[in-house]
Order: C-alpha cells, then structure tokens, then sequence
C-alpha cells in the first residue's frame, strides 16, 4: 500500500479541537514524504475507501526539481562527466569548474522549482535585474541552463521541453585598433628604457597576432627561426598555469595553430634568447624566479605606455587585445581571410579541423607564400 490513513487533532482559530483524517505517502522520486487531508471522511473505513481510489504514486507524472536533476552535474569523476565522456564530449578541468560554477548558483535560486514549470519570465527575468552582469555571462548561465534539461532523462520519465531562452546581446565594447602612427609611438625606444622583457612581448604579439595568454606562455621550442614560424600550443591562464591546447581547445583537441613571424621580430627574438642563455622549455618572457610574466603586470605596462607614448584614448579601448585586432585587420587587407583566420587561430563553421603536431611541417609550408606580407605588414 502506497498510502497511509491516519487520524490527527487539529485546533480551529476559535481554539476547538476537531479530529480529522489525513493520509501520507512517500514521493517515489525524491523519497519525501507528503501528506493530505481526506476530504468528507468521519471514519476508518471511508478513509481506506478514499486512498484505495487514488492513482498508483509510481504511475503518476514524474517531476523532478531543478536541484535533483543539477546536484550532482560538472563534478569531476561523478556520473554525469562520465557519461557526457561515452558521448564522445570531454571538457577540461576549466570548463568544468566554470560550469560547475554556474549550477551552484542554478540551484540556489532555482533549485526548488520544478524543471518543467520553470518559465522564461522566470529565468530571464532574474536574469535581466542582474545588471552588474554582462551579456556573455548571462549567455552563459543559459548555457548551462540547458545542459540541466538534456540531464533531466536521467532522472525522471516524461520528456521535459526546454523553453527558448532568448540569448543576451553581448555588451562588451570590442578592442579598438592601432593606427600605423600609434604603432610607431608605441614601440618606439625612448619608451622603453630598462623595458626589453616587455617591449618585445608586445612585439610579438603585434607581429603574430597573438593573445596576451599566448605571449605570456611563449617557450623558446615555440620558435622555428629557419621556417619563420611560430607554433602556439598553449596559453597562461591569469593564475599562471600554462595549458597544452590553445582557446577554445583541450587536452584531447589542443587546436594547435602555426603562424609567421617577421625576419625583425624572429631576429630580436633569437637574441634576445642568446643573450639570456634561454633553454628550449623556458618561458621567453619569465620573471626572477622562472614563471611566466602576470597579466596585471602587463596589462599595467601597456597603459603606462599608451600615456607615456602620448596616445589618445579618450572614448577608445585600447588594450592589450587591440594588437591582435589591429594584426587582423592589416592581414586581411593583404591575405584571404581563410589563411588569416589558421593564423590567428579563429574557429567558425567553415573551420572545423583542428591540428596536430605531425601536421605541422604541413602548415608550416601552406603559409609560405605568406612571409612578404607579413614582413610587410606596418610598412
């Protein structure tokens, strides 16, 4: 028997007692235990008669809260990840911790409510008073949203229909260029007194169109100086830790790119290791104690630069990204934007294969005919 009569006392607002008949049961998804007033009812016998025609709890509509669908999702060695990893989808170890990230606070505000009556007004609505937040963290947190709804045949029966988020529209002001003459007035020397370390890392990066990740993470083995060439096979994330795949990348598919670099940049760059007595592993750009350069350091150097250099900023944002926009936007006048986009390294439907080291004296050689352009590329 699924349900369970019992009699109980109960005190009216005029503070008489009456007896009334409730009857109890345990949810066979969630294993919580429910109870209800039997309506009508001044005996055992109509009590039994009442409960004998309810609807078999375990027949009944499966619905599961949000909380038991994404408790125990993104967490690494759990269940989910193990089958996410049989459907041929692996995450690294960052994404998963961003994930995770996002479904604690799923569940904080939404745990409790039922999946299947968790409306738009609801999700966006909050989402919407978040305003501290940018458009691509709210798309975010959509994101894994559905990742909770293609958990939930797992846990419950029925087909649960995802509502159509509508996606935010990212806020985020795009890096603005460089123009040939700030180009000039940022690298020139008298900026750069006791600088070289740094100096050269921004060459590198507006050179070869490089992230900031990237040139912190730069290794002397990188450099290929007799093909002109540089492989980029990771990046330093702002903690430090330098991965093996690039963005967007993982372990599994390092999205490993080749790119050129002019004879200038290679020359300065090759002594530059001479001169610092640089083995093949070690960080091109490190500081005293071997580890790559911090982010906020550079990013700090930059704008003392910009200001140094006398470059005009106001209503503009100029940063660190602005070289790698600035490079694309030079190249693409020159190159197609296919060899561009192996380049720089940038993903889109009409790019879908990814590289591997026994592939790159391939690259390599597809870029060639690329060198003259970039050797003119600031001129």
């Amino acid at each position: 028997m699924f349900y369970h009569p019992f009699k109980k006392t109960i005190t009216l607002k005029s503070g008489k007692e009456l007896k009334r008949w409730y009857y109890w049961w345990k949810d066979p998804i969630t294993g919580v235990q429910h109870q209800k007033i039997i309506p009508d009812v001044s005996n055992r016998a109509d009590a039994y008669a009442y409960i004998n025609n309810l609807p078999d709890p375990t027949e009944i509509k499966k619905k599961v809260t949000v909380k038991e669908v994404a408790y125990n999702m993104f967490i690494p060695g759990g269940e989910h990840i193990e089958r996410l990893s049989m459907l041929g989808k692996k995450l690294n170890p960052r994404t998963i911790t961003n994930y995770r990230g996002f479904i604690n606070l799923i569940i904080k505000e939404f745990g409790n409510v039922y999946l299947d009556e968790l409306t738009i007004p609801m999700v966006n609505g909050y989402l919407m008073n978040l305003t501290e937040k940018s458009g691509s963290w709210k798309n975010s947190y959509l994101e894994t949203l559905n990742h909770i709804y293609k958990e939930a045949p797992w846990h419950c029966k029925t087909t649960i229909v995802k509502p159509d988020f509508p996606r935010f529209a990212r806020n985020s002001k795009k890096a603005d260029i460089f123009t040939q003459e700030e180009l000039v007035q940022f690298f020139d020397g008298a900026n750069w007194i006791d600088g070289l370390r740094e100096y050269l890392l921004f060459l590198v990066m507006a050179s070869c169109g490089l992230r900031l990740g990237e040139a912190r993470a730069l290794r002397t083995k990188q450099f290929i100086p007799e093909s002109h060439a540089l492989i980029i096979d990771g990046f330093c994330e702002r903690d430090g830790h330098r991965t093996n795949y690039n963005k967007k990348g993982s372990d599994e598919d390092q999205k490993l790119r080749v790119t050129l670099v002019p004879d200038d940049t290679m020359r300065l760059v090759q002594n530059y290791i001479k001169s610092h007595y640089l083995s093949e592993d070690d960080f091109i750009f490190q500081r005293d104690d071997g580890r790559p350069l911090r982010q906020e350091f550079l990013e700090s150097v930059f704008h003392r630069v910009i200001i140094k250099a006398g470059i005009d900023s106001t209503d503009r944002k100029l940063c660190p990204h602005s070289f790698r926009f600035t490079y694309v936007t030079r190249m693409r006048r020159k190159v197609d934007a296919e060899t561009v986009q192996k380049m720089v390294g940038h993903s889109s439907v009409e790019m879908t294969e990814y590289y591997t080291r026994a592939a790159i004296p391939e690259m390599v050689s597809s870029i060639q005919d690329v060198l003259p352009a970039v050797n003119g590329l600031f001129s």
